[in-house]
């Protein structure tokens, strides 16, 4: 919820509404300087300030004391006219019963709420109906293009018209067989990311870049030489780049914020997943190729992306956001699905990613737009609004026995009429 924004930025959008707040030493010890000053311009850019307020409690810890809620009646008296002397001081008062104050007694029985199997069907039950409507809007174009596709978009947190400027910086140049091997990083300014690259371009290109994002294949081993995938795209005149995705940086497990309760919320409320870094590292790459000179060359021509492993769900996810911006894509998933991660910090665990449909509805986004799948079941995948409306020659399933996915790839990417 706090990822790129914060509680200053949520208490503005209430203006020009009276709000009062009070400080206290926590978080919020800093909000006369830091916040507070910005509300006050927002409120009287809107015609209304004074009806924002701030009352200062540092010397308290967190807390709602008698105090600060004199603070809070003396305001809404003042905004509601009650007409009461100020400051409102709290009177003494009879609290309420326990009988009053309960919700269930013996007319409305409280739920087994000690029962784990009660909370696992009510779960399940909850999730089943948010199921049944995701599904349904995913059955027609429509509802996947303006209800499915803003929810990744949003789960993922970044589009592709907000990837950013990038620029190339190159670290080192030299010739192998047949073509020129860069290395370096591909810069985004806009939000101060890197993300190191490794590039192949042809001795005559043809104005295709193919994006080859795979962890276990390198584009050249260590004796000089690129396995048989990357020369057949080399061999067709086509530039290859590979760039390392964000989350394999970050080794086997996510890193988490330093917190003595364990909760994922503390890292996923202000942080984006490593898998959703790896989208937006590929969303860079594809809004630079297509926006970007480098060196002499012109802008590509095609630009094509390819996953392999556990870089197929993070391509996906970027083609379902940068739909034609990326003439063709590939990936051999392995049958991967979100639902079957079972530790939060998986390296990619995306809070999310299972309510929209999973890896099918990834795939549903990338209509109707070419790709070739491997590692699928086709009538597994096919979610009515996405390729079945999109046309029969959208969709290439690779047979499961397929004996080398990445050449059967490459070579559809340099010949889909294959």
């Amino acid at each position: 919820l706090r990822i790129g924004t914060g509680n200053v930025e949520f208490a503005a959008l209430f203006a020009p509404k009276p709000q009062g707040m009070n400080t206290a030493n926590d978080w919020t010890r800093e909000l006369a300087t830091k916040g507070f000053p910005q509300l006050q311009r927002l409120y009287a850019l809107l015609g209304a300030k004074e009806s924002v307020m701030l009352h200062r409690g540092e010397h308290f810890p967190h807390n709602y004391n008698a105090v600060t809620r004199s603070a809070f009646y003396t305001f809404l008296n003042r905004e509601f006219r009650l007409g009461f002397a100020e400051p409102v001081i709290e009177r003494d008062y009879e609290p309420l019963s326990r009988e009053q104050l309960s919700v269930w007694n013996a007319s409305h029985p409280a739920p087994p709420e000690a029962d784990p199997e009660f909370e696992r069907g009510l779960l399940s039950r909850l999730a089943a109906d948010i199921d049944t409507q995701v599904k349904r809007q995913a059955a027609t174009p429509e509802g996947l293009r303006e209800s499915v596709a803003p929810a990744v978009e949003t789960v993922i947190g970044r589009s592709y018209e907000e990837a950013g400027d990038s620029e190339w910086r190159q670290d080192e140049k030299a010739g192998v067989a047949g073509a020129v091997r860069m290395t370096g990083a591909l810069v985004n300014r806009t939000h101060d990311e890197e993300v190191p690259l490794e590039w192949l371009h042809p001795e005559k290109w043809s104005g295709r870049v193919v994006v080859w994002v795979d962890r276990d294949v390198p584009l050249v081993d260590a004796e000089g030489r690129s396995p048989s995938p990357v020369r057949t795209l080399l061999a067709a005149g086509t530039s290859v780049v590979a760039p390392r995705l964000f989350h394999w940086k970050i080794g086997t497990e996510q890193p988490v914020v330093a917190n003595p309760r364990e909760f994922a919320g503390y890292t996923y409320g202000y942080n984006h997943p490593a898998a959703c870094r790896s989208v937006h590292d590929l969303l860079s790459l594809v809004r630079f190729l297509r926006t970007a000179k480098v060196g002499s060359h012109p802008s590509p021509t095609e630009v094509a992306v390819a996953g392999f492993g556990d870089a197929a769900p993070v391509v996906l996810a970027a083609r379902a956001l940068a739909g034609r911006s990326i003439d063709r894509a590939a990936a051999a998933t392995g049958g991967f699905r979100f639902a079957g991660i079972d530790d939060y910090r998986h390296p990619l665990f995306i809070p999310g990613a299972v309510r929209y449909l999973d890896l099918p509805g990834l795939i549903a986004l990338n209509a109707p737009h070419p790709l070739w799948l491997a590692g699928e079941d086709r009538d597994a995948v096919l979610l009515q609004g996405g390729y079945p409306a999109a046309g029969p020659d959208r969709l290439v399933v690779a047979r499961r026995d397929e004996a080398d996915v990445r050449e059967s790839a490459a070579k559809w990417l340099v010949d889909p009429a294959r």
